[in-house]
């Protein structure tokens, strides 16, 4: 009885207080009494010790289940517990998942739009060098024109310089051996006018001799008329010598003019070399032209099969074919993936779902079986539990209130460590635990009034009350399984066509990234220009030029609508701009009138230089210095008979009316000396060339000849 009445009444492991011990067998006996066995009372007091026995031993069996139950509630609300658990878990991965679904949602979106925009910088350069590849395209064409009309120009060059250089080739060589008889003729009569100089001087000799006799008259005849005839024959020979080194100084310069054609030949043959070069680096691109067409109209050709035999294929591009297949292979990467992590996790889920359903089973079993052995117990440990809750809500707001406490005194007196972002989420957590303990207190509810109308359905209809409940509430389970399955089975398809377009997009990004690097390695690429070249100046010109007008154009705009308004106008009736546009075009014609006038300048410094070398040369060649006259007029003075004045001793020509005067007229002493030139070679053959070449030897044979003495 002691270690009754010193037993504790608070149960350490539920956290209740512990129900009274239930009496032993000696308390249950009653104390003797005073009265007097009776024999007739025997068998009363034998049946009410039994029942006595039989009633503590109920009483023991009831707390013994009441026990199982509360351990069995115990199980229940862990497993509950852990569920919840899990479902928090659950939750919280989901939540996850869905805040990395919307980072990754974020992140392909930023991809798409700087793949977007770096595909519309591509695509505008691409259409910049496409333009630029025409216009090349035109100047090679251009180009190619240009180096065939120059290659036929240069053949009918080479063609016509090879006639005039095997012409020109033929000539030289005939008159090469003219000249070598010519100089051997010449060395021979050379050798005979020495040895006619050596007979003349002997003959001198012997007509001093002979004068010296005095009296051979006869002889000293015949040797004057031989010395006359040697020296005419002598002259002869002066004057053909005269002729032979003329001829060959010409055929000198022949020979010259010969040099620089074949220099010009090397020069063409190396041009037309490099001609060749040129067509076959022209054959070569357009072989390669041939072969990138031929192999665009295969594309386009097998393209155009593909959508007309399936409607759903359409590709306008390789580029976009080839996108399509690397998407296809990543799609069946990542399903071949999904297939290969899905067999293990089906495998897997196939043992949970086993292994539940046979604790299902199970649990359904016990619990069929504490419905059946359930009864009153189950009220008592309800309202026990009842007693319990209300005890754990007394003790939470007791800590609440604590914990407002210690919070004011904290802001009260410690305001600078006071955490309000803390508080507030104490007390959201606490106004959680609020929502959940209302909702397991619902749930709570809820649950005693379907066991209380499944205990009536079963008193009822014990036959099949429990297996229709234990159906319906299978079926929501299993509804709302299946609910979440197919929404993990949507995410996770959602998750692998968002991770299929992320490779795709990844591969694009790379293939873009290798067409920038190529296009921006190209780009490096720099062209030096001269800072002051013509295009640059006439684009300048274009832009300042476009100026002008455009601000004449705003001027004369802004005086019409001054007015048409009515207005009353200050300006000028000619605009400010109009007249900046008249001054840059006086200054650019100015500017173009002086280049102009400096290229005027430089042509007639060049075209004097050039005539100043064409008069040497003439005069060199020819033996006529030649001033050229207004009206077409060109006066004509010999190298060998210049006189003491300018236009002294000249001839002047007038083109124009076809006439020849002499300089001083036709009296002067110039034409007195050339009349029989004139009259023979002039008046009587109509030949300019012949008289101004016999002109050309009478003078030289006049003052530059010396005579023998």
């Amino acid at each position: 009885m002691a270690a009754a009445r010193n037993q504790p009444t608070y149960d350490f492991l539920t956290g209740a207080s512990s129900p009274p011990p239930a009496p032993t067998f000696r308390d249950s006996l009653r104390a003797p009494s005073a009265v007097r066995s009776d024999a007739s009372n025997e068998p009363l007091r034998a049946q009410l010790r039994t029942l006595q026995y039989e009633l503590d031993s109920l009483k023991q069996d009831r707390d013994l289940t009441a026990l199982q139950h509360q351990k069995e509630l115990r199980d229940v609300q862990t497993k509950a517990e852990a569920d919840f658990r899990r479902a928090q878990l659950a939750e919280a991965s989901s939540h996850a998942a869905v805040a990395k679904y919307d980072a990754l949602a974020r992140e392909l979106q930023e991809t798409q739009d700087r793949c977007a925009n770096e595909r519309l910088e591509l695509e505008r350069r691409g259409r910049t060098l496409q333009e630029e590849n025409r216009a090349l395209r035109e100047e090679v064409e251009d180009v190619r024109s240009e180096l065939l009309a120059q290659e036929r120009g240069s053949k009918r060059r080479v063609e016509e310089l090879e006639t005039r250089h095997t012409a020109l080739q033929a000539s030289f060589e005939a008159m090469k051996e003219d000249s070598e008889g010519k100089v051997e003729a010449l060395a021979e009569t050379q050798q005979r006018l020495v040895q006619r100089e050596a007979e003349n001087a002997q003959l001198e000799s012997e007509v001093l001799r002979l004068k010296a006799q005095d009296g051979e008259s006869e002889t000293l005849a015949v040797v004057k008329r031989q010395l006359s005839e040697q020296v005419a024959h002598i002259r002869k020979l002066e004057s053909t010598n005269r002729e032979q080194i003329a001829e060959l100084r010409q055929y000198r310069k022949s020979q010259k003019s010969i040099e620089v054609v074949e220099e010009e030949k090397r020069v063409l043959e190396s041009r037309v070399r490099m001609m060749d070069d040129l067509r076959k680096q022209l054959s070569e691109a357009q072989l390669q032209r041939q072969i990138l067409e031929d192999e665009r109209k295969s594309w386009t050709t097998y393209l155009q099969t593909e959508s007309s035999a399936e409607g759903e294929l359409h590709f306008e591009s390789p580029e976009e074919l080839a996108r399509a297949f690397i998407q296809e292979r990543l799609e069946t990467a990542s399903l071949l993936e999904r297939l290969g992590a899905l067999q293990p996790e089906l495998s897997v889920k196939d043992d949970n779902i086993q292994t539940l359903e046979d604790e299902k089973a199970k649990l359904q079993a016990e619990l069929e079986k504490l419905r059946s052995t359930g009864g009153g117990a189950d009220s008592k440990v309800r309202a026990r539990l009842e007693r319990q809750r209300a005890l754990a809500v007394k003790e939470v707001e007791y800590l609440r209130e604590q914990l407002k406490i210690f919070d004011t005194e904290e802001s009260e007196f410690k305001p600078e460590s006071f955490d309000e972002q803390k508080s507030a989420r104490i007390r959201e957590l606490e106004d959680m635990v609020d929502a959940y303990r209302k909702e397991v207190q619902t749930l709570q509810s809820e649950l005693s009034t379907v066991t209380e109308e499944l205990a009536k359905k079963q008193q009822q209809d014990p036959t099949t009350t429990g297996s229709k409940r234990r159906r319906d509430s299978d079926s929501d389970t299993n509804e709302r399984l299946g609910e979440l399955r197919r929404k993990n089975r949507q995410l996770q398809d959602t998750i692998s066509a968002l991770q299929t377009r992320n490779a795709l997009l990844d591969k694009e990004l790379a293939a873009l990234q290798s067409q920038l690097s190529s296009l921006k390695s190209a780009s490096r690429t720099r062209i030096l220009e001269l800072r002051s070249n013509p295009t640059a100046n006439a684009e300048a010109l274009k832009a300042s030029t476009l100026n002008a007008l455009r601000e004449e154009n705003r001027a004369l705009l802004s005086q019409l609508e001054n007015r048409h308004s009515g207005q009353p106008d200050d300006t000028p009736l000619v605009p400010a701009a109009t007249l900046t546009v008249l001054r840059n075009e006086l200054s650019a014609m100015a500017l173009e009138v002086a280049s102009k006038e400096k290229r005027m300048l430089r042509l007639k410094q060049i075209w004097s230089a050039k005539s100043a070398e064409f008069r040497e040369a003439v005069a060199s060649i020819l033996g006529y210095k030649m001033d050229f006259m207004p009206n077409g007029r060109v006066r004509v003075t010999s190298v060998f008979y210049p006189g003491e004045e300018e236009g002294e001793n000249s001839i002047v020509f007038d083109g124009e009316n076809g006439t020849m005067k002499v300089s001083g007229g036709p009296k002067s002493e110039f034409a007195g000396e050339i009349r029989e030139l004139i009259e023979f070679w002039v008046e009587g053959r109509k030949d300019i060339p012949c008289f101004l070449a016999a002109m050309t030897l009478e003078f030289y044979e006049r003052f530059t000849r010396v005579p023998k003495g």
